[in-house]
């Protein structure tokens, strides 16, 4: 043993075990016993020969402290129990375990009872209930004011039968004998000059009279006489007498009955003496009559009688709703499109004394400035709204919200803002947790539509599905039904890039959604199509561009065609390629279009866009044909229809032709169709309809003329813009009339540019000349020099009080000059300068030279005149 502790301890370990293997053991138990104790044999010798490593225990020595903790240790601890094996009930313990599972079970069954079970339909109309619509999005409920109506009538008529005592005998008991007697006797007292006198002072005709008239009849007669009771009282009573004692000649509500009434037939001014009569009788007039009669005169626009009211009834500082009463009526006596300057004043005079008037009114006023065709009311309403947040309503609400996102789309301001929109409509349902409504939606989603970049438009698209997908009832109905006003913004958006499919797409949805018991594939729309909505589709025809050209592929005939023309042969009978030429690649392209299409009213429309130009006139052609006998045979309800074999509706009997709905159609032959027809089709088209040309009518087309291809296409296009051009010059001379409505100046410069091109392109060099010099004379530089006076409430001087917004959105210099007279530019006269340079005429090229020159430093002198007084306005009021 000596020698084998020698070795390591592994070593005599694995040397046993291959010792055992060799010598054939099995691998069992027992034969893993000698294994075993040869191992505790050889531990034991190792600690019996292993050093001492500690001293004996006396060595270590034992404090009071020490043992203090031993003792606390153990007495934490505690003693061992030890188990009674033999007391132990096993059976019993598993008794009550089981009987303890049996009354769990029954528990749980008797819970189980007590819980109703619900149906697939109570589950269904649970969660309709949680999903529910919001109640202003459900049907809206009968209005009040009707029942109102009719339980005022019915307060005044018994009034009046109650005063004076016409009523019909109702079914009352047999009164006693006793009861009689008294009566008798009461009416043999009675003292009845009062009633005598009464009924003498009455008109001949009240009898005859309204109720509501009587009845105020009686209160003119009967209050003076209140009045000299009262007077009468008052040397007896002496100075204790304070107040009027109030004479309950009516009740509360017969009051507020009768002045409801005189405003329901539009008498306000007898509604005013009725108040006055109350304040006669010694009783305060109700505030809501005071309310009632101050909303009348607002919306009648007569601010001399509501200044007078409130002058006479009001004591106090008025209400938000006395407030509003009143600069409404500022605002509604200004015609329509005026900007309001009157309600502007009295709106900051309000803010002044601390008293700002109620968001409504805000809106309202922003509302009227937007609806003005100017630059400078657009740039009014986005500083009113920056004024508001500042000194009145920092959080607007979703009503105005949505009114500011539908402003971003107006070009007023320079063009459309999306991300403004954006901006607007994330602040409005994230930072302030308001939820997005329906208007709210259409209106961005217009924003960006207009904005004609596909960036843009892929994002109305988007929140146009957010729309209907994000907001829906366990039905799976959308809370936001798809409307005529997201149709339309749709199809802006889709128009400006010339996307025709999803165009064709949106008009076979609302053609679906017309039909009655059809439900469309949005959930059911209430849209209906209307010129708006045809207008935009034709534009979609005129925008987009068929992706087959004929003159890749030449049709095989016995003659040649015109890209066969473009191969010449040579002496030696090889064919070479001569280059196309602009005028053979258009007659190419207008060669299927320039034939005489008939548009058939029973023409289907294939699942993928008109591949051609043909194609697209005829979809074009058999889309105005349906809108029209569909429009004739709504305004003739016994005119047959060609359309009834197929059993669908009239789904254009909406659509009204109108002249910007001829300008849309026309718009499709400008672009796909050639000259000739284009001009055939505009001769008849207006007096075929009974529609009246306007301004746009004209300029387009004589703008399609000016861009006229060489040729003979050139040759129409000047008997063409002859044409046009009488009518354009009735129309403008007409506008120029004293009362008349004005043109657009743009337009005018429009209309003389391309008039001036058409001529220069077809070399009639005189005459364009002649044309540029009656403009000159028409419209001179010298008008153009005069700046426009820029009101007070666009001061840009920076205070504290005063009738103009404190802070702004935009700055003078910002805000585009609506009211520049019609001038020319270079741009405009660009091709009769290079025509007249290859003619050589140099007396006639300086000419055109001078008239720019004098127009663009016209321009600038206004320019410069327009800052200088603003900054001498900013210094007068500094001063």
């Amino acid at each position: 043993m000596a020698s084998r502790s020698l070795l390591p301890l592994g070593l005599v370990d694995l040397t046993w075990l291959r010792a055992s293997t060799e010598l054939g053991l099995p691998h069992t138990a027992r034969s893993a016993r000698p294994l075993c104790l040869h191992v505790i044999r050889r531990k034991m010798h190792q600690a019996a020969t292993a050093p001492t490593l500690y001293g004996p225990w006396d060595a270590f020595p034992v404090t009071d402290a020490t043992r203090a903790s031993i003792k606390e240790r153990r007495s934490k601890l505690g003693a061992l129990a030890v188990r009674n094996v033999e007391g132990n009930d096993t059976a019993g313990e598993l008794s009550r375990r089981v009987e303890a599972l049996v009354n769990v079970a029954a528990s749980e069954a008797e819970s189980a009872a007590i819980i109703p079970e619900f149906s697939e339909d109570d589950l269904l109309a649970f969660y309709e209930n949680i999903l529910a619509l919001p109640t202003d999005q459900q049907e809206s409920p009968v209005p009040v004011e009707a029942s109102q109506q009719e339980k005022d009538w019915d307060t005044i008529k018994a009034l009046s039968q109650r005063l004076f005592a016409d009523a019909e005998p109702s079914a009352e008991p047999e009164a006693s004998d006793f009861t009689k007697h008294l009566i008798q006797r009461q009416a043999l007292d009675a003292d009845s000059s009062v009633i005598d006198d009464l009924s003498s002072s009455l008109p001949r005709d009240a009898a005859a009279m309204p109720p509501h008239h009587r009845v105020l009849s009686f209160l003119r007669l009967v209050t003076p006489k209140v009045e000299a009771a009262r007077n009468a009282l008052k040397p007896a009573f002496g100075a204790e007498v304070q107040a009027p004692v109030p004479v309950a000649i009516m009740a509360d509500a017969e009051w507020q009955s009768l002045v409801r009434s005189f405003l329901e037939t539009n008498e306000p001014e007898l509604a005013e003496e009725t108040l006055v009569l109350m304040k006669r009788s010694g009783i305060v007039p109700y505030e809501e009559s005071v309310n009632d009669i101050m909303a009348s005169y607002a919306r009648a626009g007569d601010i001399e009688s509501t200044e007078t009211f409130m002058q006479k009834f009001l004591t106090a500082n008025p209400t938000d709703r006395q407030r509003h009463l009143h600069i409404k009526a500022y605002l509604r006596s200004v015609p329509a499109g005026t900007i309001p300057t009157g309600a502007l004043e009295v709106l900051h005079h309000y803010e002044n004394q601390s008293l700002p008037a109620p968001m409504m009114t805000y809106t309202n006023l922003i509302t009227s400035l937007f609806s003005v065709d100017s630059s400078l009311a657009h740039a009014q309403a986005w500083d009113l709204f920056a004024h508001m947040r500042y000194v009145a309503h920092p959080d607007p609400d979703a009503l105005l919200y949505t009114l500011m996102i539908r402003a971003c789309a107006s070009p007023g301001l320079g063009g459309v803002e999306p991300e403004r929109a954006l901006d607007l409509f994330t602040e409005m349902t994230v930072d302030h947790g308001l939820a997005p409504t329906a208007g709210a939606y259409s209106a961005v989603i217009l924003a960006c539509a207009r904005s004609g970049t596909k960036e843009y438009i892929n994002e109305a698209f988007r929140l146009a599905k957010e729309m209907l997908d994000a907001h829906r009832d366990a039905s799976g109905r959308p809370a936001f039904p798809p409307e005529g006003r997201t149709f339309v913004a749709l199809l802006e958006g889709a128009k400006r890039i010339g996307d025709l499919a999803r165009v064709r797409w949106i008009l076979a949805e609302l053609v679906r959604g017309s039909q009655p018991g059809v439900e469309s594939g949005q959930g059911t729309t209430d849209a209906v199509i209307t010129e708006e909505v045809m207008m935009h589709v034709f534009h979609a025809y005129a925008a987009y561009r068929p992706p087959f050209r004929p003159s890749l592929a030449p049709l095989v005939s016995g003659e040649p065609t015109l890209a066969e023309a473009e191969h010449t042969a040579t002496p030696n009978g090889e064919v070479t390629a001569q280059p196309s030429s602009p005028e053979a690649e258009v007659q190419t392209q207008h060669a299927e279009s320039s034939l005489p299409i008939e548009a058939s009213p029973d023409a289907s429309f294939k699942h993928l866009p008109p591949q051609s130009r043909g194609e697209v006139l005829h979809e074009a052609s058999a889309l105005f044909s349906r809108i029209v006998e569909d429009s004739h045979t709504s305004a003739y309800a016994n005119a047959p229809s060609r359309h009834a074999a197929d059993g669908l509706p009239s789904a254009f009997q909406a659509v009204q032709l109108t002249p910007r709905l001829l300008n849309a159609y026309l718009s499709v032959h400008y672009a796909h169709a050639a000259l000739d027809a284009a001009h055939a089709l505009f001769r008849t088209l207006f007096a075929e309809h009974g529609v009246e040309p306007n301004a746009r009518s004209y300029v387009e087309a004589l703008e399609r003329c000016a861009i006229a291809r060489r040729g003979r296409e050139r040759d129409a296009a000047l008997a063409f813009a002859d044409e046009v051009w009488e009518g354009w010059v009735r129309l403008e001379n007409a506008a120029r009339l004293p009362g008349a409505r004005s043109v657009n100046a743009r337009m005018v410069e429009r209309a003389h540019a391309a008039m001036i091109r058409t001529l220069a392109l077809t070399n009639q060099l005189d005459r364009a000349l002649t044309h540029v010099r009656e403009f000159a004379t028409r419209y001179p530089p010298s008008a153009v020099r005069e700046p426009s006076v820029l009101p007070p409430m666009r001061s840009s001087r920076t205070a504290l009080l005063g009738a103009h917004p404190l802070v702004r959105f935009t700055s003078n210099t910002e805000v585009p000059d609506d009211t520049v007279p019609p001038l020319l530019g270079f741009a405009e006269l660009e091709i009769l300068h290079h025509r007249l340079v290859a003619a050589r005429r140099r007396d006639a090229v300086g000419y055109v030279k001078y008239v720019c020159k004098a127009y663009e430093g016209a321009l600038r002198m206004r320019r410069d005149a327009t800052m200088r007084m603003a900054t001498e306005a900013q210094t007068q009021e500094e001063q």
